[in-house]
């Protein structure tokens, strides 16, 4: 999901991203109309202000405030640009309802964050491909076999109960592909790179559980 301080670990980690980020939306009770969001403002990075849509600059004191979140974690820094010219402006009622004139907030993971969409953009169609490869597994396991919720609580447990589920999705795709005993050929012949006593006790055991998932389908199909 598209989350500032995430996509900035990955900057950090030299992990290119290519998040979909939420478009922005008004709020019945926000004065600020569509021309006045706040992609509409350019950020200058050199002189560290920002351009409004009429061409004034909002400046910063430099100082950074903190916004509290949920856990200690999901806080984080920004910083506050404003201009006095909003005093005067024609069509302030079109963008702010602050007496004081138009606010911009930049967190602190900002930079980051306007990378990775600027290679959304660019790239609408590696996305889409990223969607077609990955998304309508989500849509068979949660639409067509009803798991759309867990049953264990604890992220341990969760993982566990999840893993679990991708592993009965991953062997019905390879029985379509392959069919059943194409599979179980492949799997009795893998030469794995791994530690020879950990990929044995894991082919016992993957087998044992193909051979009751098998048997399962099969009592179920009669």
């Amino acid at each position: 999901y598209h989350n500032g301080r995430e996509i900035t670990q990955c900057k950090l980690h030299n992990i290119t991203t290519i998040v979909a980020h939420p478009a922005p939306g008004i709020s019945k009770e926000s004065a600020t109309q569509p021309d006045y969001l706040v992609a509409k403002f350019t950020y200058n990075k050199q002189d560290d202000t920002y351009t409004c849509p009429q061409g004034e600059t909002l400046q910063t004191t430099g100082r950074w405030h903190k916004k509290t979140g949920r856990t200690e974690q999901s806080g984080y820094q920004f910083k506050k640009y404003r201009t006095p010219a909003c005093k005067e402006c024609p069509v302030k009622h079109r963008c702010t309802s602050r007496p004081a004139g138009r606010e911009i907030d930049r967190s602190e993971y900002a930079d980051a964050v306007e990378e990775n969409n600027k290679r959304y953009q660019e790239n609408p169609q590696l996305y889409r491909t990223r969607q077609e490869i990955n998304e309508h597994i989500f849509g068979t396991i949660k639409r067509q076999w009803g798991y759309n919720h867990t049953n264990l609580t604890g992220l341990e447990k969760v993982n566990g109960e999840h893993s679990l589920i991708m592993l009965v999705y991953n062997i019905k795709r390879a029985i379509n592909i392959l069919t059943v005993p194409d599979l179980i050929d492949k799997l009795k012949k893998w030469k794995s790179p791994y530690k020879t006593k950990g990929v044995i006790i894991f082919r016992r055991v993957y087998l044992s559980l193909f051979k009751d998932l098998i048997e399962m389908n099969l009592t179920i199909a009669a």
